[in-house]
């Protein structure tokens, strides 16, 4: 399996992807993305999109994070969750390469959960002549009050209880959310931040893989839109190369084109709506690569069927 990591930082035989992805030299291939599935899941949606994409049959499936609710204190309802959602995966036999999203590495709790069942935060991984950049743009952590924690279990199980009033209630929560930390500073959440070391892994990839006809960027939080500094740094460290970036966050499927680059913000695969203007659509992207190029197809999870 041709992926890489920081083997300073990262020693353990953890790995958060599941599933072998086999070596190639094709440059024709094709893979699926998967928006978010959280925060406050819809039930069934992202199982859905997991059939559909069986059927479709890529060489793997990329996920941009937020695969579970987490904000947990107590490591056990972070391995409960997990543990029912990877084995959903592992129903497709396909191979699935996540990151991390704010719902999945929220607190120090979250990150240990996540370092002991997957090991790394952060991977590359080459697919033929393309090269993906799998990275961490949840450091630091931000850690809820337990009020606040169980506030966010609480909307979680009326979210699933009376699904026609979920929009209500998670708007409750994110205004109680606001309203703490405008009283208290110090429970702001942090901007999104790719370290020194994380960088430094960027930049080998980057130089020792300067023949990828293509590069994929993935990060969970868009950082073209949430941190000018880190993005315009990632940028200079790609040095003209073709590129896309892929990432998730705010629930609304968005495409920007920032020096002929495709800037994609997935919209939701599962999870529920939570304010006005976003997409009513639950969604997947299909990416056919030819030759090393990529194109990209949104499939609407709402207009398609699988027929078992």
């Amino acid at each position: 399996m041709n992926t890489f990591y920081d083997e300073l930082l990262f020693k353990t035989n953890k790995r958060p992807w599941i599933g072998d992805l086999p070596q190639t030299s094709a440059n024709d291939f094709h893979f699926a993305i998967m928006g978010d599935r959280s925060g406050f899941a819809i039930e069934g949606v992202f199982e859905g999109a997991l059939r559909l994409v069986k059927q479709l049959n890529p060489d793997f499936i990329v996920s941009v994070g937020d695969l579970i609710e987490g904000y947990w204190q107590q490591a056990e309802g972070a391995h409960r969750e997990w543990e029912e959602l990877e084995s959903h995966i592992k129903s497709t036999g396909i191979p699935f390469l996540p990151i991390a999203g704010n719902h999945d590495y929220s607190s120090e709790v979250m990150k240990q959960v996540w370092q002991e069942r997957k090991g790394i935060d952060y991977y590359a991984f080459r697919y033929g002549n393309v090269l993906f950049l799998a990275l961490n743009t949840e450091e630091p952590q931000h850690i809820l009050s337990q009020e606040l924690e169980l506030a966010f279990r609480e909307t979680e199980m009326l979210s699933k209880r009376y699904p026609e009033k979920a929009e209500e209630v998670i708007q409750a929560l994110l205004s109680t959310i606001a309203k703490q930390q405008s009283e208290e500073p110090s429970t702001h959440l942090p901007d999104p931040c790719i370290g020194e070391e994380q960088f430094a892994f960027i930049e080998k990839m980057l130089n020792e893989h300067q023949d990828a006809d293509w590069t994929f960027v993935l990060t969970h939080r868009p950082i073209w839109k949430t941190d000018d500094a880190v993005f315009e740094r990632l940028v200079r460290a790609l040095n003209s190369r073709p590129y896309t970036m892929l990432a998730g966050h705010f629930h609304k499927l968005e495409v920007k084109h920032i020096a002929d680059n495709q800037h994609i913000q997935m919209g939701r695969t599962g999870a529920n709506k939570h304010k006005a203007g976003l997409d009513e659509f639950h969604h997947i992207i299909w990416v056919a690569v030819k030759n090393g190029l990529p194109s990209f197809t949104a499939i609407k999870l709402e207009g398609a069927m699988v027929l078992d």
